[in-house]
């Protein structure tokens, strides 16, 4: 049976909840997923990187979210971190050899600790950096980060371009089915996964978005300018969006905490 593209990837946006991760003020919560990341790649034991993916966990269950939601969404990434581990077990030899297999009488598989041990340090901190993001992204509504950047100090013309990028994409998705539908309906095979047909998806779907694309573009341009957009140095806001001291005391509690907890598990004698 063919597997369909659209469940391979699921779509990335933002899902409306009232958990307190929904709740919490973009510019805090970007603060710390930066935090995070930089944590993921500072951290070069596996006991503190399963430590973050546990976390990580505990924050997708926080939102609402759940591990189901987590594997649903992230299955290519869950399946391409093992690849990458399975690639270093299978590459790396060098250490304590821990188990040899022979099969089919003529592949012989050994796994040694420093193959294992690079495996596991890559897909977790794979799996980590996408999931962390994904979390932001599915938590924080796109319109409020940037009315919150923009009040932080970014222009607001570049605020506009990242709200205008992202209310594009719903826009192209739709416009993608649209143009899918309708050259399935002239009887050309859009299902499955091959070359041939990834071929000729890209003459069929991806030339006429295109085209498509730059139209929308240039009739928000004649738009803009016909509303003399960029007058003004400044611009005004409908609602202020203020972080909390209860918000801001959180990021500083977590990174003290992820700081903390990185250096003890750093500083043990254990080798992983």
């Amino acid at each position: 049976m063919a597997v369909k593209i659209q469940q391979l990837f699921p779509g990335l946006a933002y899902m409306p909840g009232e958990t307190m991760v929904h709740r919490m003020h973009p510019l805090p919560k970007l603060l710390l997923l930066i935090v995070f990341s930089i944590c993921v790649f500072a951290f070069s034991r596996i006991s503190a990187a399963l430590l973050l993916f546990l976390l990580l966990l505990l924050g997708y269950a926080c939102s609402g979210l759940g591990p189901g939601f987590f594997v649903r969404k992230l299955r290519v990434i869950l399946i391409f971190g093992l690849m990458m581990l399975l690639v270093q077990v299978i590459s790396v030899r060098q250490g304590h050899l821990l188990l040899e297999l022979v099969l089919l009488d003529t592949v012989q598989l050994q796994v040694w600790t420093a193959g294992l041990a690079a495996g596991l340090l890559m897909m977790f901190r794979f799996v980590n950096i996408i999931a962390s993001s994904y979390l932001f992204v599915s938590t924080t509504d796109p319109n409020k980060l940037v009315y919150a950047l923009m009040q932080a100090g970014l222009p607001y013309r570049y605020g506009f371009m990242i709200i205008t990028s992202l209310r594009f994409i719903p826009i192209f998705n739709r416009e993608m089915a649209i143009i899918r539908n309708a050259q399935m309906a002239k009887g050309i095979d859009m299902e499955g996964i091959s070359l041939p047909k990834v071929l000729r998806m890209t003459k069929y779907l991806l030339i006429p978005l295109v085209i498509c694309a730059l139209n929308k573009v240039d009739y928000l341009a004649i738009s803009m300018e016909s509303r003399a957009f960029g007058l003004h140095p400044g611009r005004t806001y409908l609602f202020e969006q203020i972080a909390t001291r209860k918000e801001w005391g959180f990021l500083a509690l977590s990174t003290g905490l992820l700081l903390l907890g990185g250096m003890l598990l750093m500083g043990l004698g254990y080798p992983f």
